[in-house]
């Protein structure tokens, strides 16, 4: 019925760097998925300033940030998070104090001046640090020296004003971290400043059956569950089949994502949508890691695309479920439940097709409403809408009874479609 349909372009720039899980610790945040921009995926720990003065860690490069959030688009569209990620510390914690402090080089007015300077411009500011002895890159920790700073870091962080903290885990003892992740939530929930907890957690288990995601939700507002996403497909791609294979894990307490990378080199027009599609899926933060004064028009509408991101802040906040998987998980389907509309009492739903295999043409993609989603309510119709074509979303009409059938690229793309009942 949809083979003469308009074939959409989906567009993707969104990295996530670390897979993030959403609803957890109850201290009013996050109550849905984060929006914002990420250094680290992009800019790393390139410290040379000399060299790179444009893309090294220093407070230009994330002022340059908080303003092209606001004047692109980008805050409007409920990006409002700039986060700093590893190497803005000194070398040592302030020898009188103990606090952390930011290198005086490259941060020459301090965290908190550029909290204000983000404040000013109602962009919420994000900072990082390691519940370990030191940070990945080797700078102070949590725990540095042997010491625990925890409460003073918790104290600091909120006298700056900052309003998320991403604790990563290295050079520490993942059989502590039921401790360490949990005291540090203590921590930050004693302080003046509400600041958003995101833990590195369950990624430093080898198995994820180690993990105590009910003490994680409890304790953290996001969490990460795989490794630092890379700007390739493969990724991606990786990513999105290990979601599928542990589906029915994740979905209990809510799903995973990483650093959206659309915008950089290594996905294509097509990939970038396909990233942008499950992300949105699975109700993730989207956190952008790329250059935002360069990224070019069309990975930008992608990211700024209203229905996707509807998708993923869907107050019903539900994760997508895989419903098929075929051919060594190049063919998947995925559907999520969306919130009543217009004060009906029926849900649309939301379907993803999934097409990674690498050979061959364009390939149609078919399966009966009712076979994706046996609870369609059998007895009305539905209406299609292509989430990639807003000039011309609408694609048909749909008994339960009937096929959905698109045309999905080749080469990892994909179709996103939603249903809206109607009465």
């Amino acid at each position: 019925m949809m083979r003469n349909l308009s074939n959409v372009l989906l567009l993707l720039i969104i990295s996530l760097s670390s897979c993030l899980m959403v609803f957890g610790w109850d201290n009013g945040l996050a109550r849905t998925p984060p929006m914002g921009w990420l250094s680290w995926m992009r800019f790393t720990c390139e410290i040379d300033c000399n060299t790179y003065p444009d893309e090294c860690i220093n407070e230009k490069l994330y002022k340059d940030m908080i303003d092209r959030i606001v004047d692109d688009g980008y805050l409007q569209a409920g990006y409002q998070y700039v986060n700093i990620d590893d190497c803005w510390m000194a070398m040592d914690r302030d020898p009188k104090t103990s606090r952390l402090i930011a290198n005086e080089t490259r941060f020459p007015s301090g965290i908190k001046a550029l909290a204000e300077y983000a404040h000013s411009k109602n962009v919420l500011l994000g900072i990082y640090e390691d519940i370990g002895t030191l940070t990945c890159a080797k700078y102070p920790g949590t725990y540095y020296q042997n010491k625990d700073h925890t409460f003073i870091d918790a104290e600091t962080f909120s006298e700056w004003k900052i309003d998320s903290v991403k604790v990563d885990g290295c050079y520490a003892d993942p059989k502590k971290f039921n401790i360490t992740y949990v005291e540090y939530s203590k921590a930050l929930s004693q302080v003046e400043h509400k600041i958003l907890y995101g833990c590195s957690w369950p990624f430093f288990k080898a198995d994820f059956s180690e993990n105590d995601y009910k003490l994680i939700r409890k304790s953290c507002n996001l969490w990460r569950q795989f490794g630092d996403i890379v700007d390739s497909y493969q990724s991606v791609k990786w990513i999105i089949d290990m979601m599928g294979m542990h589906n029915e894990r994740f979905i209990r307490y809510h799903g995973p994502g990483d650093m959206l990378i659309i915008g950089n080199n290594g996905l294509s027009y097509e990939q970038s949508k396909t990233q942008m599609a499950f992300w949105c899926m699975w109700s993730v933060p989207l956190l952008m890691s790329n250059d935002l004064r360069s990224i070019r028009p069309e990975m930008k509408e992608i990211l700024l695309n209203k229905e996707l991101i509807a998708i993923d802040q869907d107050p019903l906040g539900i994760m997508a479920s895989l419903v098929i998987q075929k051919s060594n998980w190049q063919t998947q389907v995925w559907t999520k439940k969306l919130s009543p509309m217009n004060n009906n009492e029926l849900n649309p739903w939301a379907i993803l097709y999934f097409n990674g295999h690498q050979l061959g043409p364009d390939s149609y993609m078919s399966y009966k409403l009712s076979s994706l989603i046996p609870e369609l309510n059998q007895t009305i119709s539905y209406d299609v809408h292509d989430l990639f074509n807003s000039n011309d979303s609408y694609l048909g009409t749909l008994k339960p009874n009937q096929q959905l059938e698109l045309l999905v690229p080749t080469a990892g793309s994909v179709r996103l479609v939603k249903l809206i009942p109607k009465i």
